[in-house]
């Protein structure tokens, strides 16, 4: 049986060399990230928590996830459009990125909805989680 052997990305060999900006970020200090697979993590919840028109000169980055959290529609339907956001989002501007799946649970007792993204990279070993909290 073959042996997965993960990718190493040319930026991971000098660990003095910051490679991205961390998330979140914080007044005053700067925290970067040194590691190709933080800095992978940190873009995606970036690319998520954008809502597209937001960022200047670049109207289409973004996803539409808090268009979708105001409309009158079901937790299936929500989670259904909440994927197909996302994915094309990341099809679109993480094309290295691939999406295995995207679960929405709600609590309207506590107001809020979490959107948990499985996401997977060439070169990687095992799977990635990105869980995202909006409150509403």
């Amino acid at each position: 049986m073959a042996k997965l052997v993960p990718k190493i990305y040319p930026n991971d060999i000098n660990q003095n060399t910051p490679i991205g900006v961390s998330y979140p970020f914080t007044v005053g200090s700067v925290k970067q990230n040194y590691v190709t697979t933080n800095q992978i993590h940190d873009n995606l919840r970036n690319l998520c928590l954008t809502m597209k028109g937001e960022r200047p000169m670049q109207p289409d980055f973004g996803c539409d996830l808090y268009h979708l959290l105001f409309e009158p529609i079901n937790d299936e339907l929500l989670s259904q459009a909440s994927r197909k956001a996302i994915k094309n989002a990341v099809q679109l501007w993480m094309p290295y990125v691939q999406i295995d799946n995207v679960t929405v649970t709600s609590n309207k007792d506590e107001y809020y909805v979490l959107v948990e993204v499985t996401y997977s990279v060439d070169g990687w070993p095992a799977e990635n989680a990105l869980n995202l909290t909006v409150r509403i």
